[in-house]
């Protein structure tokens, strides 16, 4: 096997020494932690209360509709007497505050309320786990279908590869925001899992259209050309050989797509056809600040998030691709 950018170990150590990869890995990964730990920076119930009950540890997650429609006051008395730790805003991200809407920043509110109420720290926060979880969950799934069918369409020469290559095409012309909106009118409330696999099959087309290209040029190598004179299989040429090869390039175009499909998350959100109802969404947060100009915390502030991201996965696929790519590699030894 001869992987299209080199040993695996190569392609590791390249995008280790490569700054644009470290800088976007940690935007990623600063906004990732964010959204996995909503709970803990934003969320109207304790992280762990110890009381005459016993400990409990994240009461929000466990018991959720005791602490979703409760006032703070209420939940003060709830906990009276206990020994908590509580998050750094204690406001969910639907819940309004005691602020009143358009509220300033203030000790209870960082950055302010919007127009409904809700506390603005705790509607970034989980924003993003709306963005970033919808936009990995439809990345992957993408890419399983994308590699999938891609490989075959590339490598099996028969009537059904002229079919699937039909297949990419038409999908691949269907616009993500038609198909979501379909998906809308279909379901009265659209749930994130609908809005991933109606992500996720547009995204698919363009990886396989990808990963078919790559079997394709894999196919007439002379290592794949020499296991099929020693007799390998066809499966075994396929899975030793050719896939390999084919996983950078998907993976590259995958991690693209996190953009991609990040800033289409909030043009949905923007145009009240993303997230389902209650969801935090910064697309949704920034058609809030498009009312009101005025406001402008509720347009730079979710603008500024999506831009880290968007920035930092470009940041990564760039330092990605130039890692599995020997000809990217030698341009940089030879400078």
């Amino acid at each position: 096997m001869s992987p299209r950018g080199g040993h695996p170990a190569i392609a590791w150590a390249r995008l280790r020494a490569s700054r644009r990869a470290v800088f976007g890995a940690v935007l990623l990964g600063f906004l990732t932690l964010t959204g996995v730990f909503a709970e803990i920076l934003a969320s109207p119930a304790p992280i762990v209360a110890s009381g005459p009950a016993g400990v409990s540890f994240l009461p929000g997650v466990v018991h959720a509709a005791v602490y979703r429609a409760r006032p703070r006051d209420e939940i003060d008395r709830l906990h009276a007497g206990d020994r908590a730790l509580w998050p750094l805003v204690r406001y969910g991200p639907t819940t309004p505050g005691d602020a009143g809407p358009n509220a300033p920043a203030g000790p209870r509110h960082p950055l302010g309320t919007d127009a409904d109420g809700r506390d603005l720290f705790a509607r970034l926060v989980w924003g993003a786990r709306t963005a970033l979880g919808l936009s990995a969950g439809a990345v992957l799934l993408g890419m399983i279908l994308g590699v999938a069918l891609g490989g075959i369409a590339g490598y099996e020469r028969s009537f059904w590869n002229d079919r699937l290559v039909r297949l990419v095409e038409t999908v691949d012309t269907f616009p993500a925001i038609i198909v979501v909106a379909l998906v809308r009118a279909i379901e009265r409330e659209p749930t994130t899992r609908s809005l991933v696999i109606a992500v996720a099959f547009v995204r698919w087309a363009e990886v396989a259209r990808l990963v078919r290209a790559e079997v394709l040029r894999a196919g007439a190598e002379e290592y794949v050309m020499a296991a099929r004179a020693l007799g390998a299989s066809p499966f075994r040429v396929f899975w030793r050989h050719i896939l390999p090869n084919t996983l950078g390039p998907a993976i590259v175009s995958s991690v693209f797509g996190v953009a991609s499909v990040v800033l289409l998350e909030a043009a949905l959100s923007f145009l009240r056809m993303g997230a389902p109802t209650g969801v935090a969404s910064w697309g949704e947060t920034l058609a809030e600040g498009a009312q009101d100009p005025a406001r402008l915390r509720l347009i730079v502030l979710p603008g500024l998030l999506l831009a880290a991201t968007v920035g930092g996965s470009y940041l990564v696929a760039s330092a990605l691709r130039d890692a599995t790519d020997p000809r990217a590699a030698r341009r940089q030894a030879g400078s």
